[in-house]
């Protein structure tokens, strides 16, 4: 047997006899040490003097057919489930900006005045040579000032963190960061002198981009779900979840699903539309609204969920 270590030595003097001696598993190991590097011409003669075999083979036009048929189901699995993953991220990060904002708002209306913030997130803070706050001066006074009221407020929830608040270190605590991306949700204010010569008075707030977000989200995941569905149904007449399960892997005797991620079928891709239909029910209006601000946008959610399903059945190409 001929070693491996030793063909790597000194590649350049090796004779297609002793190439033609390797073992199949040697000839394949060697073959992903040359092709990481790059060494074309060495990988081409690997393949020269590879034995020659003839086979007895199925139809070529099924094999390819059923490849073809695999691909675009991992294809259509790993598109959905990105894209749901997207938009539940999107909800995600809208529900954490919004609970914030109705924190501060109850907390500044239990302060009974002590604590007042504007619609743009605007508050009086003491300074720091003012006042002491939990997390000392590595945070600015407003984001200390929140993240010593929202400890505060946790220090009688009865739940508990998994590492505990004290014993993080630097400025990765959990209360500076909430702080932080309760002040970010509100609007920015333009309105001051410096702006005049700016259209708008403020900045949309990360509530309003989220949802921003999430609708392109939503109208992306409409077209895909839609489109996946009809390919299915229209030509390989079978339903989106046999095209699916075409490419599911096999169930594994694990106690839940340990990264928390629902697995992708049509019910699922259905109830997602469902519950978020009054962003797509909106954008009629919003498309209207922004072709009255000189963006002519045509969009048909149905026609767009076909030509893609059209589109599909032309690059796969199936016999």
């Amino acid at each position: 047997m001929t070693s491996i270590d030793d063909l790597q030595h000194d590649l350049k003097g090796v004779t297609d006899t002793v190439l033609g001696d390797l073992s199949t598993e040697e000839r394949i190991r060697i073959f992903a040490k040359e092709a990481a590097d790059g060494n074309e011409e060495f990988l081409e003669q690997l393949a020269d003097t590879a034995p020659r075999k003839e086979y007895t083979a199925t139809d070529l036009d099924y094999l390819n057919g059923i490849k073809k048929v695999g691909a675009v189901s991992l294809q259509a699995r790993h598109e959905l489930q990105t894209r749901y993953q997207v938009i539940t991220e999107h909800e995600t990060t809208r529900d954490k900006y919004m609970a914030l904002m109705l924190l501060n708002e109850s907390l500044s209306r239990l302060s009974r005045g002590a604590f007042e913030i504007d619609g743009f997130g605007n508050f009086d803070a003491p300074d720091h040579d003012d006042t002491e706050y939990a997390y000392g001066k590595q945070q600015s006074p407003s984001i200390a000032y929140l993240a010593t009221k929202y400890r505060e407020l946790w220090e009688d929830v009865p739940a508990e963190l998994l590492v505990d608040e004290g014993d993080r270190a630097g400025t990765a605590e959990v209360f500076p960061e909430l702080a932080a991306s309760g002040l970010i949700a509100y609007p920015d204010d333009l309105s001051a002198e410096t702006f005049d010569d700016l259209d708008d008075d403020r900045i949309p707030s990360e509530v309003h981009e989220t949802e921003f977000r999430l609708l392109h989200a939503l109208v992306d995941f409409h077209t895909r779900f839609h489109g996946w569905r009809l390919f299915a149904e229209e030509h390989l007449d079978i339903t989106l979840d046999e095209l699916l399960d075409i490419s599911a892997p096999e169930e594994e005797d694990v106690a839940g699903n340990i990264h928390g991620i629902n697995e992708i079928s049509e019910r699922l891709c259905e109830n997602t539309l469902s519950m978020n239909r009054d962003y797509l029910e909106a954008l009629p209006t919003l498309l209207e609204e922004w072709a009255d601000e000189g963006e002519n946008i045509d969009l048909d959610l149905d026609a767009n969920a076909q030509n893609f399903a059209d589109g599909l059945a032309d690059a796969v190409d199936l016999p």
